[in-house]
């Protein structure tokens, strides 16, 4: 692609020490319902221009967006409408900007090519590019299970898109692949107080079930009908998918080398220590199947891997791009993000237990399926809270007794992953706006946690 090529060349011109360039034309589809009616569709056609440089040290990143100039650059067979002379005034006011501003020292650069890729298993579906109407049947679809199980009114959003990212630096980086990917995220209501919410999500179709999906939040809707206010206290916790993924997103931070060597890390100096019970593992897929965010290649072109992030318990590594990478003298996990590193597709390794199993173990517990608002107390200790949002039961003595609300989660992140003493068999990928990074996960027990009252 002509335009990345161009850019590299140019920026290096200007005195560019590093140059990262990532070019995205996408389409995507949203449609939105509420009150089990459909109350938005539209549809985005985006080429996204990505610009980083380095300039001795001081770093910088910006974007060109749906460039529309007369003379045009190659694009995906079709035209991206993005001129020399706009190029070079969009690097040149990037190079003075970047010569004002302060040095990070521990920069370390980006790495150096060139790389070979392998193709990811089920990363692109055809069939999603030529959906067109059938996704308002999606939503149908979701909504009328929901309301078969007993919801009266459904809320949510589904997505879709498809697009090719084309990568190029100045480390003699040229990379690209197709993807595409659908998901929906529907909360249901049996009243105002009784609700359930569930999701799909998928980088094909035929693993995407927005019935299912339906069903399943009608279900926690209805048995979450009149609920009374919990007490306070110690109890042993069954964790939905639902909630499991938002606590292990919300521990991603904590993963990364940037939060580590900002001191925002509960996880600092532990390599090599217990950091959980030993029936939790988590592992980063950047080439997981069917991976909502799997890729060939992180932001610096970098091939991408899976790695143990915790195993058994015991904190394995931080992740690093590499820069972060030669700070801390090691090797990076290719996790880039080129300023912060992060997971792509972040997995609690799959047990041997059942839902069904989990609840007759527990004597005095909670059975929690979704919360939002969840909120650190103190980053370096890993104190948090969150809010349940959805079906919340009371287990007395193996059986679910009641439904229950007005309780918040308030404990600590280390904690929790000492607590865990089953996971079940059965685990999915969640991911929606409470969950930005997409986490394979299954049902948790974890043993004495501590819920308090929710402030009114």
């Amino acid at each position: 692609m002509e335009i990345g090529k161009y850019v590299v060349d140019k920026a290096l011109k200007l005195g560019a020490d590093d140059v990262v360039v990532t070019i995205k034309p996408a389409v995507t589809k949203q449609i939105r319902f509420a009150n089990n009616e459909i109350t938005l569709s539209t549809t985005w056609d985006t080429v996204d221009v990505g610009v980083f440089l380095a300039y001795k040290k001081r770093l910088i990143s910006s974007n060109l967006n749906n460039p529309s100039l007369s003379e045009t650059f190659s694009s995906m067979g079709g035209k991206t409408n993005l001129t020399k002379d706009s190029v070079d005034k969009f690097l040149e006011r990037m190079t003075k900007i970047a010569k004002v501003l302060a040095p990070k020292e521990d920069y370390y650069g980006i790495a150096n090519g060139p790389f070979k890729y392998k193709p990811i298993k089920d990363s692109y579906d055809k069939k999603i590019e030529n959906l067109g109407e059938k996704t308002v049947d999606f939503v149908e679809d979701a909504i009328n299970a929901a309301v078969d199980e007993g919801a009266k009114r459904c809320a949510g959003v589904l997505y879709s898109s498809f697009w090719e990212e084309h990568k190029f630096t100045s480390g003699d980086v040229e990379a690209k692949e197709k993807g595409s990917s659908i998901n929906i995220s529907l909360r249901a209501f049996a009243e105002k107080d009784a609700s359930g919410h569930s999701v799909s999500v998928s980088r094909n179709m035929k693993g995407f079930d927005p019935e299912k999906a339906g069903r399943e939040a009608g279900m926690l809707a209805k048995q979450s009908l009149n609920p009374v206010v919990g007490e306070s206290g110690k109890y042993d916790l069954i964790l939905g998918p639902m909630i499991a993924a938002n606590l292990l997103y919300y521990m991603s931070y904590a993963f990364s080398a940037f939060e580590v060597d900002s001191g925002m890390s509960f996880l600092i100096d532990k390599i090599g220590k217990r950091v959980g019970s030993n029936k939790v593992t988590i592992v980063d897929d950047g080439r997981l199947e069917n991976g909502f965010e799997s890729s060939a290649f992180d932001e610096e072109g970098v091939p991408t891997q899976s790695k143990k992030i915790i195993e058994n318990g015991i904190l394995k590594t931080y992740l690093h791009n590499t820069s972060t990478a030669k700070k801390f003298k090691t090797k990076t996990t290719a996790n880039a993000g080129i300023i912060y590193p992060q997971p792509k597709n972040l997995i609690l390794e799959r047990g041997d237990s059942k839902l069904e199993d989990m609840i007759s173990q527990v004597k005095n517990g909670i059975y929690i399926t979704n919360v939002w608002y969840t909120r650190f107390a103190n980053y370096r200790t890993g104190d948090f809270s969150t809010i349940p949002r959805d079906a919340m039961f009371e287990i007395k003595n193996g059986k679910i007794t009641k439904s229950i609300k007005g309780l918040r989660l308030s404990d600590n992140m280390q904690h929790v992953l000492e607590s865990v003493s089953a996971i079940s068999k059965d685990t999915r990928t969640i991911h929606w706006w409470e969950v930005e990074i997409p986490i394979v996960t299954g049902y948790v027990l974890c043993k004495d946690l501590n819920m308090t009252k929710s402030a009114k």
